[in-house]
């Protein structure tokens, strides 16, 4: 039972390159999903101000009031929304032979690789919004705990479920090989 462990170096210039052609852009459709859950939230943020203006017994309600309190809060939405605008473009996946590659971010930029040996189990969810515009999510967990699942928004029916049935299928081939 004598067994000579062997760890040898990998070049880095051997590796095989991810090229951007690789990676499949998200659906345009859920940059508007993106956009309005943003109007939302701001919108309700931008009335809780003015509403804390209007009842406020110690402010008398005026136009500078109104703009004091509300400002803010709507500059933060622009800066949002330019946010998201350019860091869409950022969202992409790659399906490839061993395992499934999502990136995201523009101020923190995050590539993350799932190999099909850690996947537990995928399912397709899809919110309110997602089925206004016909989209789907897809989410990967895996035996590293959520805090290593994956989730990819904006997909379209047909390509969330294929995903699936991929990652799913390629889950149970590495399943038998081991």
């Amino acid at each position: 039972m004598s067994q000579i462990f062997e760890n040898l170096p990998v070049k880095v210039a051997e590796l095989p390159e991810l090229t951007p052609t690789d990676l499949q852009p998200i659906d345009k459709r859920y940059l508007k999903v993106l956009l309005i859950m943003q109007s939302i939230i701001f919108t309700l943020l931008t009335i809780g101000g003015a509403a804390i203006v209007y009842f406020s017994p110690d402010i008398e309600p005026t136009l500078l009031h109104f703009a004091y309190a509300c400002a803010p809060t709507l500059v933060l939405w622009g800066l949002s929304a330019a946010l998201t605008l350019k860091g869409f473009k950022k969202k992409k996946y790659a399906l490839r032979e061993r395992d499934l590659l999502y990136t995201k971010g523009l101020i923190w930029s995050v590539r993350t690789s799932i190999p099909f040996n850690r996947i537990q189990h995928a399912e397709v969810k899809q919110g309110p919004l997602d089925r206004i515009f016909k989209l789907h999510s897809i989410k990967i967990y895996t035996a590293g705990g959520s805090q290593s699942d994956l989730s990819i928004p904006g997909l379209p029916e047909e390509t969330a479920l294929r995903i699936k049935e991929f990652v799913l299928g390629k889950t149970a081939e590495d399943g038998a090989i081991e």
